[in-house]
């Protein structure tokens, strides 16, 4: 996608870095800064850099201080996108930047582009392609009442995508205007609900795409008097929202999750891949989806990925093999990593799915055999028979298993993961004890 936005084009320009609570924060920096974009950047204190929780509730950890220093947010104007055409709004992401000029040790994004540098020393190249789930709600029509899902089903249905239609379409040609690459849309199970399919690209700029597009989702709701959540759980009782990764890889050329002469479908590499994601996934799931309602999420029959197992098309493994259509494997094979959603600092998500992707191939890991049904079904003799575990429980666990994690603070260092369990583990003693509705309203607009 042809991305090029020339600053003369340009009235504002959004600088917006996701933080450890999964929130995009802002500054705006109006035409005559925008040659400092790049360069000195914006001012981000370490409260709104790294240090606020969900409901901004204000952290600290013994390496950064919430009310004494500063960071930059350095635009990245490569990435840089155009918002709104007409009001000349463009959109950067930020790298964050200590004042000596030197990347931080809690910047996300640098992180990120840190294990993909990794990966290819060792001759790794990935792409990432996102599934987006999100619930669009329009004003109740009962003044006073809550707002109401926007569409009523059938699932997957026309009828459901023609309730939207007029804002569907808008966000698909404002996505188009972003350069945000959307392979297809549909209307989910859910009531209200859609799936927005990005086209796979280099990890770094395919997260930066699914920051943007929620910022682009947001404004065009608003404009068609919509509303739209991407809280893992908008409404309990009903459909989750997910943010799936698919994951591709090749060495040499060569797509190591195609092989359909092997007896896994995958090459050696591949299989290394698959173990290492699944031997971290109980160290790492706090890192896919950092809300307490993500552990809500995390149940059998939702298509979350709930059990630590994988198997060729299996909706309820954490990862699913998608072995591509007859002939076109090599093009098209690919896992995808399922305990994911948008409550996560997806720059540290992929970046924990890559991490133990390269992980596995460096300890020549075995992956258990690939499940073949529903694995709630089973009993809890076949599961343990299987290598079948639960993911943690709950974000309180999920977090004790993070913040013990070597092999994690050897990947993203220390700071930053000491940074992360303090934002996190804020909403956890929060709201831990609330009942799931409770944590919804505080959280379904957050996003």
């Amino acid at each position: 996608m042809n991305r090029s936005v020339r600053f003369d084009d340009i009235r504002a320009l959004l600088v917006c870095h996701v933080d450890n609570a999964g929130i995009s924060r802002v500054k705006v920096l109006p035409h005559r800064k925008l040659l400092s974009a790049s360069t000195h950047g914006v001012t981000i204190s370490n409260s709104a850099g790294v240090l606020f929780s969900v409901d901004d509730h204000l952290n600290a950890t013994r390496d950064v201080d919430p009310v004494v220093g500063d960071l930059r947010g350095i635009a990245d104007t490569s990435s840089m996108a155009m918002l709104d055409r007409d009001a000349r709004l463009a959109w950067a992401p930020a790298d964050l930047f200590s004042l000596d000029g030197t990347p931080h040790p809690t910047c996300q994004r640098t992180a990120l582009r840190r294990v993909v540098d990794d990966a290819e020393d060792v001759r790794l190249t990935f792409l990432v392609g996102f599934e987006l789930e999100c619930t669009v709600f329009r004003p109740s029509p009962v003044e006073g009442e809550p707002p109401v899902p926007a569409t009523t089903g059938p699932a997957y249905s026309t009828r459901a995508l023609l309730e939207v239609e007029a804002f569907a379409f808008a966000a698909l040609e404002a996505l188009d205007v972003a350069g945000v690459p959307v392979d297809q849309m549909h209307p989910e199970f859910g009531s209200g609900q859609l799936e927005f399919a990005f086209a796979p690209r280099d990890p770094l700029a395919a997260v930066d795409d699914l920051a943007l597009a929620r910022v682009v989702l947001t404004r065009v709701a608003q404009r068609h008097g919509l509303l739209v959540s991407f809280a893992p759980v908008p409404i309990v009782g009903g459909s989750t929202n997910g943010c799936h990764v698919h994951l591709s890889a090749r060495r040499d050329g060569r797509n190591v999750f195609a092989d359909p002469k092997a007896k896994l479908g995958v090459t050696p590499l591949g299989a290394n891949m698959i173990a290492g994601i699944l031997d971290r996934l109980e160290e790492g799931v706090a890192l896919l989806g950092g809300s307490v309602l993500s552990f809500a999420r995390l149940r059998p029959h939702a298509w979350a990925g709930a059990d630590i197992c994988w198997g060729e098309g299996n909706r309820e493994a954490a990862i699913r093999f998608v072995p591509g259509q007859a002939g076109m494997g090599a093009e098209q094979s690919n896992i995808e990593v399922k305990p994911v959603d948008a409550a996560a600092n997806l720059y540290l998500a992929v970046a924990a799915i890559i991490a133990a992707a390269v992980d596995g191939v460096a300890r020549d890991a075995t992956p258990p055999k690939p499940v073949r049904v529903d694995p709630s079904t089973l009993t809890a003799v076949q599961r343990r028979s299987a290598g079948i575990r639960p993911l943690p429980a709950d974000l309180g666990s999920a977090l004790h298993r993070l913040e013990s994690s070597e092999f994690y603070r050897g990947v993203l260092g220390d700071v930053l993961i000491d940074a992360y369990v303090a934002t996190r583990q804020h909403e956890w003693e929060a709201y831990g004890e609330h009942v799931p509705e409770d944590v919804a309203d505080i959280v379904r607009w957050k996003y």
